[in-house]
């Protein structure tokens, strides 16, 4: 892209280049014009393009956050990541950083294997799918979760609202629940933190945070998800064409839950089409995900699982599995918990330390208070 400019003068006009930032001045004989490279703008080539429109124009060319609050974007970046001296990329200063999917080792075979109808599914390669955690309950698979800390995981707040913590596990670097592989890694929970606003009846607000009593140690199978900041993901990420989610849940309607781990990729759906597709309440906090038409879909002992968007090749938690009117039905969905929306629920959640006791006292006081919906 080039922005050309004329500028009228009564001697050689490229005798002193007056274009900024590298553009090239063309002498008209009684006129000059400053050729810009792609990006700049002006009179003379003085204006960077991205700081007129800031974030708008493709997110500010930043690979993660852009921040468009003052005269300038500015781009900034997840934790565990510093901002390169270009001022757009984000470099990686821990060994695994979040959403970031480890290159197959030499002689890896990275061909996805088709399975029937997750529903509809592929199997998701060993460490393709670093985040997603398995929640057990006495013992047995339950629920997915997604990863975002040493210590904490997101679910949904159905798998685990009423629950005793000290019933609950959490296996991460899970890739087939029938074989122990050397890769997976069993932790016990702290504390269970469930959105106080969540209505068992309508999904509302499902979400939950858990806290383990230990870090899990990070590996090439074992990485968390990046959480995104609020405006990135419902201007960049839920934009994106789809997401993928992930689960260990029933491979169909009725039938058994998977062994191995399941993934698929899941086209975005506009509001509209979602709210129109059920006489259900979908909220402002919810979204539709998946094909109306094409058997496939998240399942049964897939909730609570994550659903993740890339973004030049960083991963995002952008939902939950939370609901859905069975498995793949024409005409349907998989509906899922907006993460854009609790942003800041999990932040502060991540941040407060409670023990069972005030546990306990405040899921009873949660449940005697009244809580209005938005």
């Amino acid at each position: 892209m080039y922005w050309i400019f004329l500028i009228k003068t009564s001697r050689d006009p490229c005798l002193i280049n007056p274009c900024h930032n590298n553009g090239t001045c063309i002498n008209l004989g009684n006129s000059q014009k400053c050729q810009c490279l792609d990006g700049f703008e002006g009179r003379y080539c003085q204006t960077v393009f991205e700081d007129t429109l800031k974030c708008l124009y493709l997110n500010g060319r930043c690979e993660q956050f852009c921040d468009g609050s003052g005269s300038r974007r500015r781009c900034y970046c997840a934790d565990g990541y510093v901002l390169g001296d270009d001022g757009r990329h984000c470099v990686p200063n821990v060994e695994y950083p979040c959403g970031r999917v480890a290159p197959p080792e030499i002689g890896q075979n990275q061909t996805a294997v088709i399975t029937p109808r997750m529903v509809g599914t592929y199997h998701c390669p060993k460490g393709n799918c670093p985040w997603q955690v398995l929640v057990q309950l006495n013992a047995k698979a339950h629920c997915g979760g997604v990863l975002i800390h040493q210590k904490w995981v997101i679910t949904a707040a159905h798998c685990i609202h009423g629950h005793d913590p000290q019933n609950l596990t959490v296996v991460a670097g899970e890739f087939d629940r029938l074989v122990n592989e050397g890769t997976e890694a069993d932790h016990i929970v702290d504390t269970i933190l469930t959105h106080r606003g969540y209505k068992a009846d309508t999904y509302h607000n499902d979400i939950a945070l858990i806290k383990l009593t230990t870090p899990i140690k990070f590996s090439r199978f074992i990485v968390p998800a990046c959480i995104p900041e609020q405006e990135f993901a419902e201007k960049v990420l839920m934009q994106q064409p789809d997401g993928m989610v992930s689960g260990f849940g029933r491979l169909g309607e009725g039938r058994e839950p998977s062994s191995i781990l399941q993934r698929l990729s899941v086209p975005y759906v506009d509001r509209r089409t979602c709210i129109e597709s059920t006489p259900l309440r979908i909220s402002q906090r919810m979204f539709c995900a998946g094909y109306d038409t094409i058997a496939k879909d998240a399942c049964q002992g897939d909730s609570g699982g994550p659903h993740v968007t890339r973004y030049r090749d960083t991963y995002f938690v952008t939902g939950v599995v939370s609901w859905g009117e069975g498995c793949a039905r024409k005409g349907k969905y998989g509906v899922y918990t907006q993460v854009s929306k609790y942003i800041q629920w999990i932040r502060d959640g991540m941040k407060t330390t409670v023990d069972k006791n005030e546990y306990i006292t405040a899921i009873i006081k949660a449940v005697k208070a009244p809580v209005e919906i938005k």
